[in-house]
């Protein structure tokens, strides 16, 4: 079958200490997260107003915009529902507002700290989230349960980047496909949604962010 030749062991080398997770909630209500390695801020009602990366000091959030906004839709399609989505459902568009106060300190520090909090939908929708920040961990987690209780409606949630790219990267079953983000011609507008498998990336030359996902496959940028 076949052999290889064992290298001789070596003594292993000592593990550098890391950065544990400091978590704070200013007297505003808002809560940062940070393990040395992202910085994470969280306004009152549980926005993500900053994500820096912190050995280049490069802000992942849009200027002038929030992070974690979750926003309804209209879904009513000419035809087949439930399967078609149309382009006129983008001037619906509306955001989903949550009480401040509600954000609260989940996990305090040291390997892993955390900020929860719960936001009304409608009166009978709502969803409970969990913002995850791990010792020597390059990404936060969102750890969101919806209960949903609503028809006709679309319920999205929307990371503004700053990042500039005219292509964005999504991974399908073999592998992954760019797509457009803008709509310069009419094939581009007709991709205003596009079906994605576990991970999109928007990438320019030397920064770009990436949304991992475990459980919805529509996406846009």
């Amino acid at each position: 079958m076949g052999y290889a030749p064992v290298p001789a062991p070596t003594l292993p080398q000592p593990l550098l200490p890391q950065q544990p997770v400091f978590v704070v909630q200013e007297t505003d209500g808002s809560v940062t997260l940070d393990n040395g390695i992202i910085r994470v801020r969280l306004d009152p009602t549980g926005h993500l107003m900053s994500l820096v990366l912190l050995s280049s000091g490069r802000e992942a959030t849009a200027e002038g915009a929030v992070g974690n906004q979750f926003v309804l839709f209209d879904d009513v399609p000419l035809y087949w529902d439930a399967w078609d989505i149309m382009d006129y459902h983008l001037e619906t568009r509306k955001p989903v507002l949550g009480q401040p106060g509600t954000l609260s300190v989940g996990t305090e520090g040291g390997l892993r700290g955390s900020a929860r909090f719960l936001l009304q939908i409608s009166p009978n929708s709502r969803l409970s989230q969990e913002v995850v920040l791990d010792v020597g961990c390059p990404y936060v987690r969102f750890h969101t349960e919806v209960h949903w209780h609503e028809a006709h409606k679309f319920l999205k949630v929307e990371f503004p980047a700053h990042v500039r790219s005219s292509q964005a990267t999504y991974e399908i079953q073999f592998g992954h496909l760019q797509q457009p983000t803008h709509y310069n011609t009419s094939w581009d507008w007709a991709r205003f949604e596009v079906w994605a498998h576990r991970w999109m990336d928007l990438s320019e030359h030397s920064f770009g962010l990436a949304l991992l996902n475990d459980c919805k496959y529509g996406m846009s940028v």
